[in-house]
């Protein structure tokens, strides 16, 4: 399994290992691609179900769940996002608190994980945070980009939300990194929202790299706006792209704190020109 989504959602994934695979306790492995509330989230949940699950990530999102101050704050962001799931038959009856947990063996770039007749090559795409991960199954074609080609937009199909959050730099030679194994891509499978196929694979791949230039650039026309000011700049354009175009579907404090990561890491560039 990749990635572990939202800790609301754990008795469902639960639900659908059972089905898929007759028995939750074959799942044997859950790759994380970072240390985000909403990508591994489910991930302790799962644990305490399947004890003999081995967890596998970075070396630093190994150690993210044993920091209190990190566990309250995905507790807090996960019960924020709860209100999406209105769709959900009845409320939350199991306990999907997010606790410590303990992970297996580190993945490192270029490690291969024997998966039986696939494998799988772990790539560090670091940019949208430190501990970063992307995952290719070569005999499929199959990449697992987590964040580090963007979001789609819900409403579009042609933009992406850019998701550069520790460094600019890195994020684009991450993206760069991936679109050189572009000939082996068949499917992108997306951490959210959608996977693509076909002559899509080619195109989102572009249009993520075009849209994180001009991203930048609206960044730096905000900062500009505000005279270099960080703060305000942040403050100015959570209430233009966030409340009044609505064009950001993510919850606000979550948006704002990612906003403030990227405001700042742009301002660095600038700073240094």
């Amino acid at each position: 399994m990749i990635e572990a989504g939202l800790n609301i959602l754990g008795p469902a994934y639960l639900g659908e290992a059972e089905k898929f695979l007759g028995s939750a306790d074959r799942l044997d492995s859950l790759l994380v691609t970072h240390g985000h509330y909403e990508h591994m989230g489910a991930l302790p949940f799962l644990k305490r179900n399947i004890p003999s699950l081995d967890l596998r990530a970075h070396p630093m999102t190994c150690g993210l769940l044993e920091k209190e101050k990190v566990v309250k704050v995905m507790n807090f962001l996960s019960r924020e996002t709860w209100g999406y799931f209105k769709e959900l038959r009845q409320p939350v009856a199991e306990d999907v608190e997010i606790r410590p947990v303990t992970f297996g063996k580190p993945l490192r770039e270029g490690d291969v994980i024997d998966l039986g007749d696939w494998t799988c090559e772990v790539f560090e795409t670091p940019g949208h945070t430190q501990d970063h991960l992307s995952f290719f199954l070569p005999e499929p074609g199959i990449l697992f980009p987590g964040e580090a080609l963007g979001n789609p937009i819900m409403q579009t199909e042609n933009e992406v939300k850019i998701e550069f959050l520790t460094s600019y730099t890195s994020y684009l030679n991450s993206m760069r990194k991936l679109i050189a194994i572009l000939p082996r891509v068949k499917v992108i499978a997306m951490s959210h929202l959608y996977y693509y196929t076909d002559e899509d694979v080619p195109r989102i791949m572009k249009m993520a790299l075009d849209d994180t230039i001009r991203y930048r650039e609206l960044i730096e026309r905000y900062l500009d706006m505000e005279n270099g000011d960080v703060e305000r700049a942040a403050s100015t354009m959570l209430r233009v792209e966030y409340d009044e175009k609505h064009a950001v579907y993510q919850e606000r404090n979550a948006y704002a704190m990612n906003l403030s990561a990227q405001i700042k890491a742009v301002a660095a560039l600038k700073a240094a020109k």
